[in-house]
């Protein structure tokens, strides 16, 4: 019988090291989620803008996501429509500073100025979300909200940063993204 003191000890160093890579893996996932969207992907008209002819109530979706890996002082929030402008993207909603204790921003909430942290600039020039106005005819537009985990304090940087600012001034701060890609048409 083969004891297990007599095994190879490079064999013995793989299932250790194993033992041990395992729940540092398990420990970096990190993950975005929208509650209640259904299977097929597509924002309901909450969601979309409620300015003229857009038929929406320009209700954020709801967030939520787990910790952010060791080091995290705070999150940053992006929603850009590649589609729009003809290709060329439509920021809908940029926010940052939000604090590393949390981790969920409720529905509606982001059209508000309520919401913690730092408001960016959207495609209005305003600093709260902007929903869904692609135009009536066109193909579904995709939605790709992104959470960034930074090791900036929440208070590191000034208000109104557009999305390409944002992005510029976290590059070098970013411990780990997550996005879900959400469609919408009219």
């Amino acid at each position: 019988m083969t004891r297990l003191t007599s095994l190879n000890p490079w064999l013995a160093a793989v299932a250790v090291a194993l033992c041990v890579q395992l729940p540092v893996q398990a420990q970096e996932r990190f993950t975005l989620n929208i509650p209640g969207v259904t299977d097929d992907r597509l924002f309901t008209s909450a969601a979309a803008s409620d300015a003229p002819n857009c038929g929406g109530h320009n209700q954020s979706p709801a967030l939520n996501w787990n910790a952010g890996p060791p080091g995290t002082l705070s999150y940053a929030i992006v929603m850009h429509d590649p589609d729009g402008a003809k290709g060329q993207g439509v920021d809908h909603w940029v926010h940052y500073g939000i604090k590393a204790t949390t981790h969920q921003i409720p529905a509606g909430v982001g059209a508000k100025s309520a919401l913690e942290g730092v408001g960016g600039t959207n495609v209005k020039g305003t600093t709260t979300y902007v929903g869904p106005c692609p135009p009536v005819g066109d193909s579904a537009h995709h939605y790709i909200i992104q959470i960034y985990a930074l090791d900036l304090a929440p208070d590191a940087l000034p208000a109104g940063l557009t999305r390409a600012q944002l992005l510029e001034k976290i590059k070098d701060h970013v411990l780990r993204n997550s996005s879900v890609v959400r469609r919408y048409h009219r």
